[in-house]
């Protein structure tokens, strides 16, 4: 693996650990200065991770979205901009304490299998609809992942309320329920268009390619489980938007569907299942 990616790669996933330490240490103490420090540690990861994209790109002149390291590069940059944008209102900080420690674990994972991965090149997309129908699938599972990490955040304010609980972290500096409702169903209505555009782009794709993608193309892991998550946030959006399910039993929905569609990809990526790479798996 060359120095110039190895040095900011691991000192990025090195910046999320730390950030993710100083986040429990806050649940635990209350000093606004660790979340500061927390989210500019997770910011300087963020600039870690893009300076390794900028250098892949250079070295193979190829786009870096393919392969398990690259994959979860552009997941972690994509999450951790949409948390700091949601950082923006000051009363969304306690929810680092959600973020950053999900972001550390996929960041140890990222290390772990960086050796193995980060010294090949990235294989080549074909053409820009490809490109970006790639890039629309991370931005949905990083919007996801978001409200998932959210929907805690949700359930765990709501407990407290209902036990009437009246000190400690979830029931004085968690966001109000009504607060996180509403930026959960934000994040579920910005993900759900993005993930059903690009699954319908890359309906079509496979559908193009069928004779390279076999004759039941359309039952492989990735086109079930591409399904499954663009019929779980359909559910979701719609029946928050219609009143029909909002609080804790959204909040559930979210971050167990999310879970099991994130681990079930991961493990797909891990294994190969079928020839499937991470990348392969989502697209």
């Amino acid at each position: 693996m060359p120095l110039a990616a190895a040095i900011p790669f691991y000192l990025a996933m090195a910046c999320y650990v730390v950030a993710a330490g100083l986040s429990l240490a806050y649940v635990r103490g209350s000093d606004e200065r660790v979340l500061f420090f927390a989210k500019h540690l997770a910011a300087a990861a963020n600039v870690g991770i893009l300076l390794v994209f900028l250098y892949r790109w250079w070295s193979f002149r190829l786009v870096p979205l393919t392969g398990m390291v690259d994959s979860l590069n552009l997941f972690l940059v994509l999450s951790t901009g949409i948390i700091l944008m949601i950082q923006r209102n000051e009363k969304m900080k306690p929810l680092l304490a959600f973020y950053l420690p999900a972001l550390a674990i996929i960041a140890i994972v990222n290390a772990a299998v960086a050796p193995r991965y980060l010294g090949e090149p990235p294989t080549a997309l074909k053409g820009l609809p490809l490109t970006i129908h790639v890039g629309l699938v991370f931005l949905a599972f990083a919007l996801f992942f978001v409200a998932s990490m959210t929907s805690l955040g949700y359930v765990i304010k709501a407990r407290g309320l209902k036990s009437r609980v009246t000190t400690g972290f979830a029931a004085t500096r968690l966001p109000s329920l009504e607060r996180l409702d509403n930026t959960l169903y934000r994040l579920i209505g910005v993900g759900y268009p993005a993930f059903l555009v690009t699954a319908a782009l890359g309906l079509l794709w496979a559908w193009a390619e069928r004779d390279l993608l076999g004759t039941y193309w359309f039952v492989a892991p990735k086109i079930l489980l591409s399904l499954g998550m663009v019929a779980l946030y359909a559910v979701s959006f719609h029946m928050r938007r219609f009143g029909l399910l909002r609080g804790p039993k959204l909040a559930y929905l979210v971050f167990f569907g999310f879970t099991f569609l994130l681990v079930t990809y991961l493990v797909l990526g891990v294994l190969k299942i079928e020839g499937y790479t991470f990348l392969e798996a989502t697209t």
